[in-house]
C-alpha cells in the first residue's frame, strides 16, 4: 500500500484503522480459527501480522519500483494468470492514465528490480 498521510505521525493510527475496518468486514469463514493464545489475549483475529514496516519514498524511480512490485504481486504469487486479472488492483487506474500497458507483466515482461 502506498499512502501519503497529511500527518505522517498518525501513520500507525491510520494502519490500525484500516486493519480494524477490513477485519470487521470479513466473513467469519475467512478468519483463521486456530490462532495462538497470545493473539487471543490481544484480541487479534490472525488476519494481519503484528507489525508493519514503513518506507519513505524519496525518488520517482523508487515510487515506480514499488508500484511495479504491488501490481506484479498477485501474478507472482499465482493468484492470477495476468496482472490485469487482479480486479482489486490499482493497476487498472494506471492503465487508464497510460502509465502501464494492459499486458504489462505478462509473459515475464517485468524487468527484475530489487525492491528492498
Amino acid at each position: 500500500m502506498i499512502i501519503k498521510p497529511s500527518n505522517p505521525t498518525e501513520l500507525s493510527k491510520i494502519i490500525a484503522g484500516i486493519n480494524r475496518r477490513f477485519t470487521k468486514s470479513l466473513d467469519e469463514s475467512f478468519i483463521d480459527k486456530e490462532i495462538s493464545v497470545s493473539r487471543i489475549k490481544r484480541n487479534e483475529k490472525g488476519v494481519w501480522q503484528r507489525r508493519f514496516y514503513e518506507h519513505i519514498i524519496k525518488y520517482e524511480k523508487d515510487l515506480h519500483n514499488h508500484l511495479d512490485y504491488i501490481h506484479y504481486n498477485p501474478l507472482k504469487h499465482g493468484y492470477v494468470q495476468k496482472v490485469c486479472d487482479w480486479k482489486h488492483s490499482s493497476f487498472h487506474k494506471f492503465v487508464k492514465s497510460k502509465n502501464y500497458e494492459t499486458n504489462w507483466g505478462d509473459n515475464g515482461s517485468v524487468i527484475k528490480v530489487d525492491y528492498d
